[in-house]
């Protein structure tokens, strides 16, 4: 069929085991035979065409072939090429030219195939062809192969019948070990096929461009190539000559480039050591070793944080190496200079530095250190060993140079990547500007940017949000600073009990008057102690101990051994970093810690939730307890978008949440060391405020006037009572909820009715006049009690959220 080439546009492919192919042939599907009747006819051409041909020699080569004529048929046995080697010798001369027999990696094989029936020495020493494992020495798995010379087959069948030029661009590439290195090398082939040819066995299938262009858009589903062009409508005779070049220095480099991409290869055991495999490979040396150094600011150089990226062949993260053994080693030029080193002899050095005698210590004799330079500046530094002196030298060096690029662009990926994580962790921690408002700071610095091109007075702009709700709650220890109290008069006596019993053991040896009067003196501090701890009582009952007791220890041990006992039990229970007796203040703290943390980690948890619901601004802070500010509002959004409806939610979800923290503190306290209770407060404020945040302090603060009263009610609300009581507004139990105006009390009642009915809390509600405090003046509180002991419906631990409960309710 005559279709012009011109219909078509030349396709391109590459074929790889992630391609997704559909062949369902298990052997290649078309018929080829070995033949050399093309090469023959090659010669019998080229004795008309060619005028410089040595007509003598094709004379004495046809009759060979006279003589020999089953070389003029299809081959069947190949063995039939060694009966007649002589005239076959003589057919090759053209294909592998004399000059360069000894040094050429080349073959004639049979049509997409891989095993030689002519080849050259150093071929076969290698052995690349042969032997059957070719899925393995090309790295493809058997279907792919199959695939690729089925579609090799297809191409030259649509080049000669369809004029359709389809090519496949994607060499074999074959990787064999080195016979003495046991390195791999890899060798690229190129495939002639001048001496082969394709015939049809009937009459040509007629196929449009359109229906040729459909296949060539499938190329991966073979099988409907085979349906459409049946491969036993082909057949292919001759031979293909097979060419190898030794690639391995440019697959070597493009794996590492590859390889250098992915963070792990640098970062993981197993990455870093299958780029030192290749290094070897490319090097040739196969006792090879790599070392990775990155170069840190002088003041972080013996930190963990600069030595994290630290893998060197003595420079690692564990090492104990100083800053003055590298300015004092072979290692400082390549710092200071960005200098290439080459050692050829380590042990040629007459006066080696501590660092050159751990590198000879680690078995190293020469080395090249090499600097990583990113933008000028070098940021770390490449090291490659061997244990052999002068197996790396200058020349060495030319091979590196493609290859540090490479190394310094994985290198500053990985510290850009640390400085970014510590960032994060500074961010997240300390003075962290929260995700949602980070669109104004955004906003900010980019003005603030635009002033300074402008050369306009560059001051950033203030960052102010208004009209925005807030909503406070606070959990505290209830009695804390009375607990502490407790628990330091309690280590106090215990440490002035176990003093007393050393003297008096030492009495029943030593009757002396100064002893009774320490025993008083110990006695007046327990009396003191337990009638009232006053603020300084702590520091001279220490200083006491210190002073006049603790000291008499080692004559009391030396003089009389009956004492050792009693001393012990005091020095054991002083065997802390405080170096006081620490039991009752170690519970407390302990105890106060697993409320704080379990009060903290829940309210992350669920306040990250309600996140997704609808965003706002959220902090904490720890104290005694935990107290925490939300603000929800239009302005602190980029869209701008808000709803009342969203605010009704949020006040329904903070208050199911304060439910949910009582329930889980009291849960807790059983497994608590001291069993500290929690009291619980939110504060209610209705009407809308301004917050602006305060460079100098790094937060927000309210913004004018009218709203510093609602921050003067936050700091002073905790310390409230019942009018004409002394009753504390919060107890343990129960959640006390501040408001000042009637409609703030309506909209609670109805959250209070649902959590009635979901079980949270019991039926009585107080509802409260608070005393005056200085600067607050009309706060009412509603005040409802937490039912520890009824089973609720809904089970948030168990994947019921808190925002899909609180938005059953009715709250409009």
């Amino acid at each position: 069929m005559s279709n012009s080439r011109g219909n078509f546009h030349e396709t391109v492919v590459s074929i790889s085991n992630r391609d997704e192919i559909i062949l369902s042939a298990e052997h290649f599907p078309f018929k080829a035979t070995l033949s050399l009747s093309p090469l023959i006819s090659y010669w019998e051409n080229k004795i008309k065409t060619d005028p410089n041909c040595n007509v003598s020699r094709v004379n004495e080569l046809a009759s060979l072939l006279r003589q020999n004529p089953e070389l003029l048929e299809p081959i069947q046995d190949v063995s039939l090429i060694d009966k007649y080697i002589n005239t076959v010798d003589i057919l090759m001369e053209d294909i592998f030219p004399s000059a360069l027999w000894e040094n050429d990696l080349r073959a004639t094989v049979l049509p997409f195939h891989f095993d030689s029936f002519y080849a050259t020495p150093r071929l076969e020493e290698l052995d690349l062809l042969g032997g059957g494992n070719y899925t393995e020495k090309l790295n493809l798995d058997l279907k792919t192969l199959l695939f690729r010379l089925t579609l090799s087959a297809y191409t030259l069948i649509l080049e000669k019948f369809y004029n359709a030029n389809f090519v496949v661009d994607e060499p074999f590439i074959f990787t064999i070990k080195d016979k003495f290195t046991k390195l791999e090398r890899n060798y690229k082939l190129s495939i002639d096929l001048k001496f082969m040819k394709v015939k049809a066995k009937g009459p040509i299938k007629k196929l449009s461009t359109q229906e040729i262009n459909f296949l060539i858009n499938r190329y991966n589903n073979l099988d409907l190539w085979m349906q459409t062009l049946p491969p036993e409508n082909f057949e292919f005779s001759g031979f293909a000559i097979y060419d190898f070049t030794d690639v391995t220095n440019e697959e070597t480099i493009s794996s590492l480039r590859y390889d250098l991409l992915d963070q792990d290869s640098v970062n993981t055991k197993e990455g870093f050591e299958s780029l030192q495999q290749k290094l070897r490979v490319l090097f040739g040396l196969p006792g090879l070793r790599l070392g990775l150094v990155s170069c840190p600011a002088l003041h972080e150089f013996d930190t963990n944080y600069a030595r994290k990226t630290w893998n060197g062949l003595v420079l690692t993260n564990t090492c104990d190496i100083k800053m003055q053994d590298v300015t004092e080693s072979i290692y400082d030029p390549v710092i200071k200079r960005g200098s290439t080193i080459v050692v050829d002899d380590l042990k040629q050095f007459e006066d080696p530095t501590h660092l050159e005698k751990q590198l000879m210590e680690a078995g190293i004799r020469n080395l090249i250190i090499a600097p990583l330079q990113y933008e000028g500046k070098t940021i770390g530094m490449l090291e490659l060993a061997s244990p052999i002196p002068g197996e790396l030298n200058a020349l060495s060096t030319i091979k590196l140079k493609e290859i540090l690029p490479l190394f310094a662009l994985a290198l500053n990926r990985m510290l850009e990547e640390l400085r970014s994580s510590i960032q994060n962790i500074i961010k997240e921690k300390y003075t962290a500007i929260h995700p949602i408002v980070e669109w104004r700071f955004t906003q900010a610095a980019i003005n603030l940017l635009d002033k300074v091109e402008r050369n306009v007075s560059a001051e950033i702009e203030p960052i102010v949000f208004k009209d925005i709700f807030p909503l406070y709650g606070v959990s505290d220890i209830r009695s804390s600073a009375v607990e502490r109290n407790k628990a330091i008069q309690g280590d106090l006596l215990d440490q002035l009990v176990y003093a007393k019993e050393v003297i008096l053991a030492a009495k029943d040896n030593l009757p002396l008057s100064i002893l009774d009067e320490l025993v008083y003196k110990l006695d007046k501090f327990s009396q003191s102690i337990v009638h009232e701890l006053a603020s300084g009582d702590e520091v001279t009952v220490l200083e006491f101990l210190r002073t006049e007791i603790e000291p008499l220890f080692n004559h009391f041990e030396q003089k009389y051994p009956s004492t050792k006992k009693q001393i012990d039990v005091y020095r054991k229970a002083i065997n802390n970093p405080n170096g006081v007796v620490y039991n009752k203040r170690r519970a407390y703290e302990e105890s106060l810690y697993l409320i704080n943390d379990t009060i903290s980690n829940f309210l992350d948890r669920e306040e990250e939730k309600a996140q997704q619901i609808f965003p706002h601004y959220f902090e904490k802070y720890k104290t005694d307890g935990l107290e925490y500010n939300i603000y929800i509002g239009a302005s602190l959004l980029n869209n701008g978008h808000f709803e009342q409806l969203y605010l009704k939610n949020m006040r329904l979800w903070q208050l199911m949440l304060t439910c949910e923290i009582a329930r889980r503190i009291q849960k807790l306290r059983a497994n608590l060391k001291l069993p500290l209770e929690i009291t619980q407060l939110i504060l209610v404020h209705s009407n809308p405020i301004s917050i602006r945040f305060r460079l100098d302090e790094k937060k927000f603060d309210v913004e004018g006037a009218d709203n510093i009263r609602y921050e003067i009610i936050k700091k002073r609300i905790d310390k409230a009572v019942l009018r004409g009581t002394d009753e504390r507004l919060t107890q343990p139990g129960k959640i006390a909820i501040v408001y000042t105006q009637p409609r703030e009390a309506a909209e609670y009642q109805r959250y209070i009715d649902f959590l009635q009915s979901e079980g949270y809390i019991h039926d009585e509600v107080e509802d409260l006049e608070l005393e005056e405090m200085q600067g607050v003046q009309g706060l009412k509180a509603l005040r409802i009690a937490i039912n520890f002991q009824n089973q609720l419906r809904h089970n948030i631990d168990t994947g019921d959220e808190l925002l899909t409960i609180a938005r059953t309710a009715a709250l409009n």
